[in-house]
């Protein structure tokens, strides 16, 4: 199988990929067939030798805190019935390490089943940062209209706690690095945004608390910005220094925190317990299912271009989380079955679901074109741009795509002789501009649909066809 290993401390060059055996499962645990392997701002700073107090990883070292996949092997003792499940687990020990690779052996008490409905991909883009955001949502005990200043906003774990806030009842200051991310957690329910390269932001959110500061304040973030943070919280206060990324934890003096009655937590409130961490993951995975919390997953690399995803993570150029995705194990391969295909560009009209900014489902006929090359799926329109659907996706990428009707009776293939037929295409969404209108009368806006999971039935024979892609 294949994996990445840190050859050595330093930049993302020293991420090589290499050929070992296949790994088996011994006693107390399973192999995990990987599809997704999840990437954290962390994995860069072990990278490069930060923090050897904290994290144990050494050199030569295979990167990575976790992983989804599926069960292809148990070891003896532990149940098969596993095998063929969706999985998450984490990998390794604090600081994580051992999920860039195509197969994982995880012990059999870490994995946590992948509830239906959610597909691979968001299930990793929550694995870490989920209940990260449950634990630090909890534990500052948000009152309704505190105001609540998150720190790297923009970031997988920023999201979240948006998200988390805003449900809870608080008002988000969200604080991060560029116009398109604060243009998208605006979108996700953050009252006030500030953008925390430019000098004056620190005044900008006493301003907009009315000079007393931030109730809460979630630090993401770390060194000089976490530190300016900590210097207008609302006096009597609540502080979580749980980030890193601008160079270290923001570092408080007791006497200061006491003399202000700010109290403080660090790091240490989210280095959770295993029995706790597994409790956390399945009640992540349960809301994600549920659509109480939405990741962004902003790009994805092949497990072989890691060292492009931790450049572009240390770049600061994606917005919400970063993934690895391997080939032979990522169910995705080929999108669409040949049937499902042809009967795809048979029909040219479907139905789009899209998320109002109220949580509400919009549903609405739409045109279609399947990519050939891609097998994404475009949607077009006169005054796409102006619509209500291409907004909603702006704000959420969620859609559900349904495309179906009902066959003749010499077609007729479903069970007891049903003659309903159709796909269901699940994923995300994004709005772009054609060069060319899709057709004569629509605009050059395109919807473009990246499917995550396909629901097909009463197409390739008898009865449903349900899995994910990509």
């Amino acid at each position: 199988m294949r994996q990445v290993v840190a050859t050595q401390f330093g930049g993302p060059d020293v991420l090589t990929t290499s050929t070992v055996p296949e790994p088996g499962a011994g006693p107390g645990q399973v192999v995990v067939d990987v599809a997704v392997a999840d990437t954290l701002f962390v994995d860069t700073q072990i990278r490069r030798g930060w923090g050897r107090e904290h994290f144990t990883a050494e050199p030569p070292y295979v990167p990575g805190n976790g992983v989804a996949g599926i069960v292809s092997a148990v070891g003896d003792g532990e149940d098969p019935d596993w095998i063929g499940r969706r999985v998450v687990a984490h990998t390794g020990e604090r600081g994580g390490h051992g999920g860039y690779v195509e197969r994982a052996v995880v012990p059999a008490d870490a994995i946590v089943a992948v509830p239906d409905g959610l597909d691979l991909r968001d299930a990793t883009a929550v694995l870490h940062d989920g209940p990260t955001a449950l634990e630090l949502v909890d534990n500052a005990g948000i009152r309704p209209r505190e105001w609540v200043l998150v720190l790297a906003a923009g970031g997988g774990l920023g999201i979240l706690l948006v998200q988390l806030v805003h449900t809870a009842g608080g008002r988000v200051i969200a604080a991060a690095r560029s116009r398109r991310k604060l243009d998208l957690v605006r979108r996700l329910g953050a009252a006030v945004v500030v953008d925390y390269s430019e000098p004056d932001w620190a005044k900008r959110v006493l301003d907009a608390t009315g000079g007393t500061g931030p109730d809460v304040v979630f630090d993401s973030a770390g060194g000089e910005l976490g530190r300016a943070a900590f210097d207008i919280t609302a006096r009597g206060g609540r502080f979580s220094a749980h980030g890193a990324p601008s160079g270290g934890f923001t570092a408080i003096e007791p006497d200061e925190s006491e003399r202000r009655r700010v109290t403080v937590r660090g790091i240490e409130q989210v280095q959770l317990a295993p029995a706790d961490l597994r409790r956390m993951t399945e009640r992540a995975m349960s809301e994600a299912a549920a659509g109480r919390i939405a990741p962004i997953i902003g790009q994805t690399f092949p497990l072989e271009k890691a060292a492009d995803a931790h450049a572009a993570i240390e770049a600061r150029e994606v917005i919400g989380k970063t993934l690895l995705v391997t080939d032979g194990n990522d169910p995705s391969g080929a999108v669409f079955t040949d049937v499902e295909r042809g009967y795809l560009r048979t029909q040219g009209l479907g139905r789009l679901a899209t998320i109002a900014p109220d949580g509400a489902p919009q549903n609405l006929p739409v045109a279609y074109w399947v990519n050939a090359a891609d097998e994404t799926i475009d949607i077009g329109g006169p005054a796409l741009g102006d619509s209500q659907k291409f907004r909603n996706i702006t704000g959420d990428p969620r859609v559900s795509f349904v495309v179906d009707d009902i066959a003749t009776p010499e077609e007729s293939v479903g069970p007891g002789g049903q003659r309903g037929r159709g796909l269901e295409i699940r994923g995300r969404a994004e709005t772009i501009v054609v060069e060319q209108p899709l057709m004569h009368g629509f605009t050059n806006d395109v919807i473009r649909i990246h499917p995550r999971r396909v629901v097909a039935w009463n197409l390739d024979g008898p009865g449903p066809n349900i899995r994910d892609v990509r």
